[in-house]
């Protein structure tokens, strides 16, 4: 792939040895150096407990993880899969394993055994790293469900503890190739399956952190609030690897969220950048006052539409609001707005410099020279090659685009479902839900939220000897919340005579969406 030529005046930001590089360079190693006692990570628990790092010592945490992957004998290019909450082990887990060559797959907290084994498998996992409580979720028998697991590793068991601190704090990060995978993102997929491995490159990272400078305006002295998961790509490439290579101080607040306590959180630790979802930032409305915004330079929004009225309100405390638009196919941010440039209501801002878009059949389209752009999806060559067209990267979002650059999002062209900023796939949940004795035959659709921007609705048919009830719903609802993932399960189910179907016997979703306006 042939970049823009805008790019190579960026790459002078990052470390990059000719066609060869490892982010963790740009991220870790040239800071330690530079201000080696700067803090990099602050992390609060969930019981209010607190743990730092400054650079030098996140660095000789994440050598002591690459090295003992060396011990294990875990070669370069594996997949490491980070089944962990948001603790200091899941984030130098993932530096460890990128700066060791091989490869991080991070994965949400909230995926039960089914979501979990499913990821495991199509991955080709070679190292699971979890902690006693998510271990739980682990399939019996899975290393015979996923041959090509070598290791399960427990960070909150001794043999790990002792295994950990007897490493050197020294290594040197393996260099790779520049479009070599250093990141790979399970997500729902555009494209036919429900779950795809989505390739990062190395070299993405020089969108990442010239992303981070425009848009998120981040600073080496600046305090940083992220609020997503490193399972999610926003809480990987957002949440660690574009503000470590920036060099300011992250915060990471464990707890699930509680307005009150993000609000102390982010006035306790003199938060400077926020980046966060449309949904979060509803949920702090009743809550937060204008002096609780007194230190905030920039609020960056994610993962969903920007209402109008969300904006409003935080204009009125003194905050405009950026709006972002990206996918975990693009690597990083592609359309924006950022400080500087006039922002127009109902718009999600114009294309980033070096990014080339334009409105082919009411898609998104990108002409796909950009380095953060995915550089594969894992073991579906033909899913990957189908995001392509006419040398143009469809993004399967509609947005109609005016005179002056500027684009307002229409909606998704799939049935991708965008609940509290993440992607659903309506086909995972469905299959789930059929392994229930009572269901049928099932169909999910996702419906307009005032918080979450939509949440799942369930159309059921029911089983002979089984009878419509709010218990049953309840039931199918826990069903699904427990065997796959806590954050995407239908808080809604309707019970119904058949399911719409073409032909072919595809759901006909427009028809549900249809039947739940009645």
């Amino acid at each position: 792939m042939k970049l823009n030529p805008i790019w190579k005046q960026h790459e002078k930001d990052i470390v990059i040895h000719n066609d060869k590089m490892n982010m963790i360079e740009s991220c870790l190693d040239r800071h330690a150096i530079k201000t080696p006692d700067k803090l990099a990570l602050s992390f609060e628990f969930e019981n209010k407990s607190t743990k730092t790092f400054t650079y030098k010592q996140l660095q000789e945490e994440t050598n002591k993880f690459a090295n003992l992957l060396n011990k294990l004998k875990i070669k370069p290019s594996s997949r490491v899969f980070l089944f962990l909450p948001k603790i200091p082990e899941m984030y130098i887990a993932t530096l460890g394993t990128i700066k060791h060559g091989s490869i991080a797959l991070p994965l949400f907290e909230a995926f039960q055994e089914q979501g979990l084994e499913l990821r495991l498998h199509r991955g080709d996992a070679d190292v699971l790293i979890t902690n006693s409580e998510l271990a739980k979720r682990i399939p019996k028998n899975i290393k015979k469900k996923v041959p090509s697991l070598k290791h399960i590793l427990i960070i909150d068991e001794g043999k790990y503890k002792k295994d950990i601190l007897k490493q050197s704090k020294y290594f040197q990060a393996i260099q790779k190739k520049r479009e070599d995978t250093a990141v790979m993102i399970f997500t729902s997929s555009t494209a036919g399956t429900p779950v795809a491995g989505v390739e990062i490159s190395h070299q993405a990272l020089i969108q990442q952190h010239y992303t981070a400078k425009l848009v998120l305006d981040l600073k080496p002295n600046d305090n940083y609030f992220c609020t997503a998961h490193p399972g999610w790509v926003t809480g990987t490439v957002y949440g660690i690897l574009a503000p470590l290579s920036i060099g300011c101080s992250i915060y990471i607040l464990e707890a699930h969220f509680d307005a009150k306590n993000w609000i102390k959180f982010i006035n306790k630790n003199k938060i400077s950048v926020i980046y966060t979802a449309p949904t979060a930032l509803r949920m702090l409305k009743p809550e937060i006052k204008k002096q609780d915004l007194n230190g905030i330079r920039n609020i960056c929004s994610v993962g969903e539409a920007l209402t109008k009225a969300v904006f409003d309100f935080y204009k009125t405390l003194g905050i405009e609001i950026n709006d972002t638009y990206w996918q975990t196919e693009t690597g990083a941010m592609v359309i924006a707005t950022w400080k500087g440039l006039k922002k127009k209501y109902g718009s999600m801002g114009k294309a980033i410099p070096g990014i080339t878009v334009k409105i082919i059949d009411d898609t998104i389209s990108l002409k796909p020279d950009f380095p953060a752009l995915m550089t594969n999806i894992y073991k579906h060559e033909k899913m990957h090659k189908d995001y392509f067209k006419n040398n143009w990267f469809r993004t399967n979002d509609a947005a109609t685009i005016d005179k002056e650059g500027y684009l307002f999002f229409i909606g998704r062209k799939d049935d991708i479902i965008k609940t509290s900023g993440e992607r659903v796939s309506p086909i995972e949940i469905e299959s789930i839900l059929m392994k229930h004795k009572s269901v049928k035959e099932s169909a999910v659709i996702g419906i307009a939220d005032e918080i979450r921007g939509a949440i799942l609705k369930a159309f059921i048919v029911l089983n002979k000897n089984f009878k419509e009830s709010e218990e049953l719903k309840q039931k199918l609802s826990l069903f699904v919340k427990e065997n796959y993932a806590g954050h995407a399960y239908p808080k809604t189910i309707q019970f119904v005579e058949s399911i719409p179907k073409t032909n072919s016997g595809k759901i006909i979703r427009m028809k549900l969406r249809e039947l739940e306006k009645k």
